[in-house]
């Protein structure tokens, strides 16, 4: 799988925002500048910081610059509102879904645990987020939906930064295939349980790892004069 150029700049920048390297308040380098240090088109550049405004994370404050305005707290809030939608979204879909999504979600169930097989996390980073985006829909209701796809670039992180550690991903497939078997089988108060005990799991790991970014260090904060 090939990953956009701007996602590889937001995750690098969400890397280092979320591990403290880069603090509330420091300003970032102008689009331009970020693109050659990151060696990556300017389009792409500035396209992962509007995601970043966009979530809530940077201010572009035209004249001024681009300056981080949140860190780690944010990602404790997404994880707060994720457990109060999606396990009410997992119910729904055990009672809406279609047999079509059925298929679509037991391919991507099936997928993640080939991924494990070809060592490729990437990919099951995309799978894993693919299956809440589709759970998401199959729950009939557009609010649900658009909720998750509101967040989907700090739930593409927390995702991967959950993932990071593989002796877990083994146990996230078993999860999931249980969430699944519980939506196809249209047992929404156990798909309820299910999906809120997973993002619980996600939160207790949340609080007790701090995210390692694999990215090389690069000059990424312009020096504010005082």
């Amino acid at each position: 799988m090939i990953r956009k150029s701007s996602d590889l700049v937001l995750n690098n920048l969400l890397d280092l925002i979320m591990s403290g390297a880069v603090q509330p308040g420091a300003k970032l380098l102008p689009a331009e500048t970020l693109a050659k240090s990151l060696k990556v088109s300017v389009t792409s550049a500035r396209e992962a910081v509007q995601n970043l405004a966009t979530i809530g994370l940077v201010q572009i404050i035209h004249g001024r610059g681009i300056f981080v305005t949140e860190g780690r707290p944010i990602i404790e809030e997404l994880l707060e509102a994720r457990r109060a939608v999606e396990p009410f979204g997992a119910a729904m879909a055990a009672e809406r879904i279609d047999n079509e999504t059925l298929s679509e979600m037991r391919y991507l169930v099936d997928e993640m645990d080939k991924s494990i097989e070809k060592g490729n996390t990437d990919l099951f980073n995309e799978y894993d987020y693919q299956f809440h985006i589709l759970m998401g829909k199959a729950a009939g209701n557009r609010f649900i939906f658009k909720t998750l796809l509101n967040i989907r670039d700090l739930l593409k992180y927390q995702v991967s930064a959950v993932n990071a550690i593989p002796s877990l991903l083994k146990a996230s497939v078993v999860r999931h295939r249980q969430i699944f078997e519980a939506i196809s089988g249209r047992k929404p108060e156990l798909a309820r349980q299910l999906m809120e005990q997973h993002i619980t799991e996600a939160v207790e790991f949340w609080k007790k790892n701090q995210p390692v970014t694999e990215h090389q260090p690069v000059p990424i904060i312009q020096e504010v004069a005082e």
